[in-house]
C-alpha cells in the first residue's frame, strides 16, 4: 500500500512538472427556462453544473449558455424565486459540441424535483458523425481496451482477436490506413510520430468518456485523415469513491487471463470539492496474448496445445489525474502511464524453438494539464502544454538486446558456427533449437506540446482561435543480421565491437552505433579504414498550427465553418540527388555534400460544417473539409549508416528522406429521425472521401558516379491514391420492459492503388524496369459489409424481486470477407517465398470468408447499505466458439491448407521426404493466426463503495 501511494505522488509530481497537451476539446450547455403554465420566459433563472464553479443566469428572452466544460457526465440544478428548483442528472457533455436542455420550472412549490436525463441518441448540434460512450456504458460492455471499444461503431473495421489480450488492436475507419486515426487522452495526442498508430493503454475503470469522431471534424483537430478518438478520463468527485474488479479465467479455459483493477477518487480535503483526485492501477497478465481458434498442432513432436507456447505478456496502467478551481481559474493536471511486456508468436519456431519468439518491452508515459480562465460568462481561454515519453525495445526472446551473444558459440552453445543462425530441421519445415530472432531494434520518442485557444460567444456566433506546436524528440535503432556481429570477434582478425556493429549497416540516430547509449551529437567513425562522418543527432521534426473557426447557432440552424493552416518542418536531411548519390562529395562514402535540408510543408485546409432540423423530429447535417496528415517519420528520415550500403550493393530498401504529408477530402450528409415519441432514432449518413499521396514503394535507378553501371534501390515515396465511398446505418430504440437495443451497420467500397507503405515492395522487386503497376483494386480492408448488434438487459433497483440490478449484455458483430490476390500455388516452407507465385487474378480479385460472434457479460449486483455495491459477473467472449478464419492461403482461399502438396511440385518433394514431412508440412499449414479468438469464459468480481464521507 504505501508503494501505492508512492507511486501516485509520483504521478502528481510529474503532472506538475511538465502539464501537458493539445486538443483537449470542452462542451457547451444551451437552452431556455420557462414557466411550466405560461411558457413565459423566466429572466435571470439560475443553472449551476453542481460539484463545479460554472453557472449561469437566464437572459430576456430566456435563454442560457455555459461555456468551457470539460467532457463528462454532469447534474444540473436550475432553481428560480418562488419557484421549485430542478436538478437534470447524468447530462452529458461532449467536446465540440453543444448540449440543449430547455427546462420549466414550476411556480409555488418548494421541493427540489430530480429528473434523471435520458441520453440522447444522437448530438443534434453536431455537424458530422459524433459517437459518445460513456462509463456506464463501457462498464456494461463486454470488450476491454478503447481500440476495441471504437470498433464497435459504424464504419469501423478491425480482424477479429486483432491486438491480443492488451487491446490494442489496429482499426481501419471508413476505409482508411490503420494509421489515420488520431487517438487523444485528456488532450494528448498518442500516436507515435515514428511509425503511427497509437501507444496508449486506458484502463476501462479509468475513462469518464470516449468520444469518436468519424469522417470529418473541426478545424482544431489535425493530423488524422479518418477519425479522432477522444478519452476524457475521470477527474475525481466531492465525495470519496473506491472501486476494485477483479476478472480470471483460471478456472474456466487455458489462456490464464488475469486482470485486477483498483481505483479510488475524491476531494483532497474532506468536504472540499474544489480540490479533487482520480487514480487507478491496472495489472494483467496473460499466459496466451492473443488466444486462437484452433491447437497448435505438431504430430511429430507430440504437440497438441490450446496455447501458443512462450507467447505470455505482462502489463501495467496507470492513471492520475487532478482537478483544482480557483474561480475564475480552473488547473487540471494527469497522467497516463502504460507498460508491457509481450512475445510475438512464431509459428515455424513452435516445434523446438519457441522459447526464441521475439520479445517486445514497451513504455508510454504521457503527462496531460490545463490552465483555464473563464474571463467572462461568455469568453475563456485555455493554455495547455504537454510532455509524452514512448520507448520500446524488440529483441530476440532469450539475448534480447546483448547483442554479441546472437551468434557467439561461447555464449550460445546452440549455434554450430560463429555469425551464423540455425536454419531448419532434418524434416526441413520447422526452425532448429537455437535459431535466434535476427532483428533487434529500440526506440525513445519524447514530444512536448503546447497550445493557447481563447472560445468567446458574441451573439449567436460561437468563435475560437488558437495556435499550438509539437517539438519532438525522436530516437531509433534498428540492425537485421544482428548474429553477425560474432564474426571476428576474437582471434587474429579480430576488430572492436563498435566497428563490428557498423559493418552491418544499422538504421539509427539519437544512439551510437552499438543502439545502448544515447547521443545528443554527430560523431565521426573510422570503419575499414574510411572514415564515416555519421548523422548520428536526435531527429527533430517541428509540427506547428492555428485555426479559425466559428459555429453559428439558432434553433433551426447550425453553421460550423473553420480554416486550419498546418506547418511541418521534418528538419530531415535528405539525399540531393536519388539517381547520383554520391556524386556531390568523396564518391566512396556519404557525406554532407550529398544532403540537403527538406524543406519545410505548409497548408491549408478549410472546413464546413451544416446541421439544421427537417421537422421536429429530424436533423439534417453535411460536412466538407480538407486534411492533411505528416507521414510517419520512420519513412522521411534517413540513416548515413543504413545509406552506406549503397557504396557496394544495390537491390535493397533504404531512405532518401523525398516523401511529403498525406493529403484527403471528405464528404459527408445524413438524417437523424426520432423515431416515435422518443422511441428510438435511426441515422443513415453517406460519405465519400479521396485520398492522395499516400506513400508506398518506388524504385530508383542510380549511378555511383556519372557514366557508371547502373544499380537500383526501393524507397518509400507519396505515389498511391484512393477513392472510399459507402453508408452508415445506425438505429437505437429505448429501454422498454428492460430491453434496449442499438444496430450499427455500414456498406462500404475501399478501393485504391495501394493499402499500406509496403504494399508493392513484391512489384517493385519483381519487375526489372523497376515499374510498380498502378492498380485500381480493393484495398486489403476492404471489408464490404460491417454490422455490430448489441442488445442490453436491464432490471432497475426494486423491479422483479431477487433479479433487481440484474443485467445481460449481448454483443453480436459480423462482417463480410477481406480481399486478397490469388496465387497459382503457395509453397510456405520457410525462407521459399511462400508469395512470389505467379497471379492468377486481378490484384485483391478474390475474398476470403466473413465472420462473426457473440459475446455476453452477465452480471448481477447486491447492495449493502447506502454506500457497498458488490457485483459478481461472467464474460464470455465468442460465446458460440465459432471458427472465424481471419486470414487464408492465397492459392487456395482456405485458411487450413494451401494446396501445396497437392501440386505436382508438391507431390514429388512429400514422395522424396516420407510422411513425417507431410505430417510436418500440413501442422505449419495449421497456423493458429490464421483465426480469431475461440471461446474465452472470465469470472469477475466488482466492488463499488460510493459516495463515502468523513
Amino acid at each position: 500500500m504505501k508503494k501505492l501511494f508512492t507511486f501516485s505522488a509520483l504521478i502528481l509530481l510529474f503532472s506538475l512538472l511538465f502539464t501537458v497537451s493539445a486538443q483537449v476539446g470542452t462542451g457547451k450547455l444551451a437552452g431556455k427556462i420557462t414557466d411550466a403554465e405560461t411558457g413565459e420566459p423566466l429572466i435571470g433563472a439560475n443553472v449551476v453544473i453542481l460539484n463545479t464553479t460554472l453557472g449561469a443566469a437566464a437572459d430576456l428572452e430566456g435563454n442560457y449558455f455555459i461555456l468551457n466544460i470539460t467532457p463528462g457526465t454532469y447534474d444540473v440544478q436550475f432553481s428560480y424565486v418562488g419557484y421549485g428548483s430542478k436538478t437534470l442528472q447524468e447530462v452529458r457533455i461532449v467536446p465540440g459540441v453543444t448540449y440543449e436542455l430547455n427546462v420549466t420550472l414550476t411556480a409555488g412549490l418548494n421541493l427540489d424535483e430530480i429528473v434523471v436525463t435520458d441520453k440522447k441518441f444522437f448530438e443534434e448540434k453536431s455537424t458530422n458523425t459524433v459517437k459518445v460512450i460513456d462509463a456506464s456504458q463501457i462498464q456494461q460492455l463486454p470488450v476491454k481496451g478503447v481500440a476495441n471499444i471504437a470498433s464497435l461503431q459504424a464504419g469501423v473495421v478491425v480482424a477479429d482477436g486483432s491486438g491480443g489480450e492488451d487491446g490494442n488492436a489496429t482499426i481501419n475507419v471508413r476505409g482508411g490506413r490503420g494509421g489515420e486515426v488520431l487517438y487523444i487522452v485528456d488532450g494528448v495526442p498518442q500516436n507515435d510520430a515514428l511509425f503511427g498508430g497509437n501507444n496508449s493503454q486506458v484502463s476501462n475503470a479509468a475513462i469518464d468518456q470516449i468520444s469518436f469522431q468519424i469522417g470529418g471534424y473541426e478545424a482544431k483537430y489535425g493530423q488524422a485523415q479518418s477519425g479522432i478518438i477522444n478519452v476524457t478520463t475521470k477527474s475525481g468527485n466531492p465525495k470519496y469513491n473506491l472501486f476494485a474488479d477483479v476478472v480470471s479465467s483460471q478456472f474456466t479455459d487455458d489462456y490464464g487471463y488475469n486482470m485486477y483493477t483498483a481505483s479510488l477518487d475524491g476531494p483532497f480535503i474532506p468536504g472540499n470539492g474544489n480540490h479533487t483526485f482520480f487514480f487507478s492501477a491496472e495489472r494483467g497478465w496473460f499466459l496466451d496474448a492473443n488466444p486462437k481458434a484452433i491447437n497448435v498442432t505438431i504430430p511429430t513432436a507430440n504437440i497438441d496445445s490450446p496455447t501458443m507456447p512462450n507467447n505470455a505478456s505482462g502489463i501495467w496502467r496507470f492513471t492520475g489525474r487532478t482537478s483544482h478551481s480557483f474561480d475564475p481559474f480552473t488547473l487540471r493536471l494527469g497522467a497516463n502511464i502504460n507498460t508491457r511486456q509481450v512475445r510475438g508468436y512464431v509459428h515455424s519456431y513452435a516445434k523446438h524453438n519457441s522459447h526464441h519468439n521475439p520479445i517486445t518491452e514497451d513504455g508510454n508515459y504521457s503527462f496531460s494539464g490545463r490552465f483555464s480562465h473563464n474571463v467572462s460568462s461568455s469568453s475563456f481561454w485555455n493554455l495547455n502544454v504537454g510532455y509524452k515519453i514512448y520507448e520500446s525495445e524488440n529483441g530476440d526472446g532469450v539475448w534480447f538486446n546483448d547483442l554479441n551473444a546472437y551468434g557467439d558459440t561461447l555464449v550460445n552453445p546452440e549455434i554450430t558456427a560463429q555469425g551464423i543462425r540455425r536454419s531448419l530441421d532434418n524434416i526441413g519445415l520447422f526452425f532448429q533449437a537455437g535459431r535466434v530472432n535476427s532483428g533487434y531494434s529500440r526506440i525513445a520518442n519524447n514530444t512536448l506540446n503546447a497550445d493557447f485557444d481563447f472560445t468567446a460567444q458574441i451573439d449567436n456566433h460561437l468563435l475560437e482561435v488558437g495556435a499550438g506546436l509539437q517539438y519532438n524528440t525522436l530516437r531509433y535503432y534498428s540492425l537485421v543480421g544482428v548474429e553477425r556481429i560474432a564474426i571476428d570477434i576474437r582471434g587474429e582478425n579480430a576488430i572492436p565491437y563498435e566497428d563490428r556493429v557498423a559493418l552491418q549497416n544499422p538504421f539509427f540516430f539519437g544512439w551510437d552505433v552499438t543502439g545502448q547509449t544515447k547521443t545528443d551529437a554527430n560523431e565521426s567513425k573510422v570503419v575499414g579504414g574510411i572514415n564515416r562522418n555519421v548523422k548520428t543527432e536526435p531527429r527533430n521534426p517541428i509540427i506547428t498550427y492555428a485555426y479559425i473557426q466559428d459555429r453559428f447557432e439558432l434553433d433551426d440552424l447550425v453553421l460550423n465553418l473553420g480554416v486550419r493552416f498546418d506547418y511541418f518542418d521534418s528538419q530531415a536531411r535528405i539525399l540531393r540527388s536519388e539517381a547520383l548519390p554520391f556524386a556531390f562529395g568523396d564518391p566512396n562514402i556519404f557525406d554532407a555534400e550529398d544532403f540537403v535540408t527538406k524543406d519545410p510543408e505548409f497548408f491549408v485546409s478549410p472546413r464546413i460544417g451544416l446541421g439544421f432540423p427537417v421537422t421536429e423530429s429530424t436533423v439534417f447535417h453535411a460536412q466538407y473539409g480538407k486534411f492533411i496528415q505528416q507521414p510517419t517519420l520512420i519513412d522521411v528520415v534517413t540513416s548515413e549508416d543504413d545509406l552506406q550500403g549503397l557504396v557496394k550493393d544495390g537491390n535493397f530498401g533504404v531512405n532518401t528522406g523525398h516523401v511529403n504529408s498525406e493529403e484527403t477530402t471528405q464528404y459527408e450528409i445524413g438524417l437523424r429521425q426520432v423515431l416515435g415519441d422518443n422511441a428510438g432514432a435511426l441515422n443513415i449518413t453517406a460519405f465519400y472521401k479521396n485520398t492522395k499521396g499516400l506513400i508506398n514503394t518506388q524504385t530508383i535507378f542510380f549511378q555511383r558516379f556519372v557514366g557508371g553501371q547502373f544499380d537500383r534501390y526501393y524507397r518509400p515515396t507519396n505515389s498511391d491514391f484512393g477513392t472510399v465511398k459507402g453508408v452508415a446505418l445506425s438505429l437505437q430504440l429505448s429501454r422498454m420492459s428492460y430491453f434496449s437495443v442499438n444496430l450499427d451497420y455500414t456498406y462500404s467500397l475501399a478501393e485504391g492503388t495501394g493499402s499500406s507503405t509496403s504494399s508493392a515492395t513484391t512489384a517493385a522487386f519483381r519487375n526489372d524496369n523497376g515499374e510498380t503497376p498502378k492498380v485500381i483494386a480493393p484495398l486489403d480492408f476492404d471489408q464490404r459489409h460491417t454490422g455490430v448488434i448489441n442488445v442490453n438487459f436491464y432490471v432497475p433497483k426494486g423491479d422483479l424481486g431477487f433479479f433487481e440490478m440484474t443485467s445481460a449484455n449481448i454483443l453480436f458483430t459480423f462482417n463480410s470477407g477481406r480481399p486478397y490476390t490469388p496465387l497459382e500455388s503457395q509453397n510456405i516452407t520457410p525462407g521459399g517465398g511462400s508469395n512470389l507465385g505467379d497471379t492468377k487474378g486481378y490484384v485483391n480479385s478474390a475474398y476470403g470468408p466473413g465472420t462473426s460472434r457473440v459475446d455476453l457479460k452477465i452480471e448481477k449486483s447486491f447492495g449493502i447499505g447506502d454506500n457497498l455495491l458488490l457485483t459478481p459477473y461472467v464474460w464470455i467472449q465468442n460465446l458460440f466458439d465459432t471458427e472465424n478464419a481471419v486470414n487464408v492461403y492465397r492459392s487456395t482461399g482456405d485458411p487450413y491448407t494451401s494446396g501445396y502438396l497437392l501440386t505436382e511440385e508438391g507431390k514429388a518433394v512429400a514422395a522424396d521426404s516420407g510422411p513425417n514431412y507431410v505430417s510436418d508440412y500440413t501442422a505449419l499449414e495449421r497456423d493458429p493466426s490464421n483465426f480469431g479468438i475461440p471461446r474465452l469464459i472470465r469470472l469477475g468480481f466488482r466492488l463499488n463503495f460510493s459516495n463515502i464521507t468523513f
